[in-house]
């Protein structure tokens, strides 16, 4: 496995449970490619039993993957490294937009998000008022099903309702995008302060205004109590770290072309482009 390698580095380390030797024989694993973002830049990845290992590119993004044929006797840990610097810019393609059910805004969304920034004079301010609306109709929980759920784009939302960070960011960037503001879903991993390990993703907003790139996590804010919406990443502390950008990625495998709703952990492809999303641990080593 990597090792450390001074000052300023940040590992991740994805641990793999439960799989059984049957499906490793049957299914490829799909895991992401980072890319280096304002924050991190991604130095390497190493996999501990694996037999195979091709990268690949989404058919409709420039976000990349690894591709892993796994050994039925060993068990599964992948490891990723990045050198944290504030000295990076994301790549040209970060903001593709896919256009899909996971980022339209419905009618009635799209005149809602109109009518909630009409008075508006600028851009911030259309972000600043999507945020507040946002936050006046959700309350964090998870939820059986997302809010957009068997419907064929993200519906508007009436009186007040339980959201993920997936829905209520789902919400958002859609209703940002009809008024045709520049925004991106980010998916990653979050960890709490006091904590080193998580079992699941996290996701965040980034938004474009020119030249300046402002960051929402409104999730957090709901979730961890914090009174006063403010941009930034960690709005309740801790420490994350981005795997990639966009919904509904396509990839083309040995299995077929699958799509991944959303593309922070690792997920089994099987024939017949079954996916199946493996029980995690994820931990985070920081050092420097």
């Amino acid at each position: 496995m990597l090792k450390l390698q001074g000052a300023g580095m940040r590992q991740i380390t994805i641990d793999i449970q439960h799989a059984d030797k049957t499906l490793k024989e049957q299914a490829w694993l799909l895991i992401p490619r980072p890319f280096n973002d304002w924050h991190q830049k991604f130095h390497a990845v190493d996999c501990d039993g694996i037999t195979q290992m091709r990268e690949i590119q989404a058919l409709n993004s420039g976000q990349r993957a690894y591709l892993l044929k796994t050994s039925p006797e060993l068990s599964l840990a992948i490891q990723y490294q990045f050198v944290m610097s504030e000295d990076n810019q994301p790549p040209d393609w970060f903001w593709q937009r896919q256009k899909n059910r996971h980022t339209s805004a419905s009618d009635e969304l799209a005149d809602l998000a109109h009518a909630v920034t009409q008075k508006c004079i600028d851009q911030p301010e259309a972000i600043r008022c999507l945020i507040e609306h946002a936050a006046e109709i959700f309350g964090y929980g998870h939820r059986d099903q997302h809010i957009h759920h068997g419907q064929d784009s993200v519906p508007v939302i009436c009186g007040t309702t339980r959201g993920s960070c997936v829905d209520i960011n789902t919400y958002l960037m859609a209703a940002a995008r009809s008024l045709d503001i520049a925004v991106q879903y980010v998916a990653g991993y979050w960890f709490h302060p006091d904590k080193s390990e998580t079992p699941d993703m996290h996701c965040w907003l980034a938004f474009q205004n020119g030249i300046n790139v402002q960051f929402w996590d409104l999730a957090h804010h709901l979730k961890r109590g914090v009174n006063e919406l403010a941009p930034g990443l960690n709005p309740a502390g801790g420490r994350r770290v981005t795997m990639s950008c966009g919904r509904g990625l396509c990839f083309e495998t040995p299995c077929g072309t699958v799509e991944i709703s959303q593309f922070s952990e690792p997920v089994w492809v099987l024939p017949e482009t079954k996916l199946i999303r493996p029980e995690l641990t994820i931990r985070i080593n920081d050092e420097g």
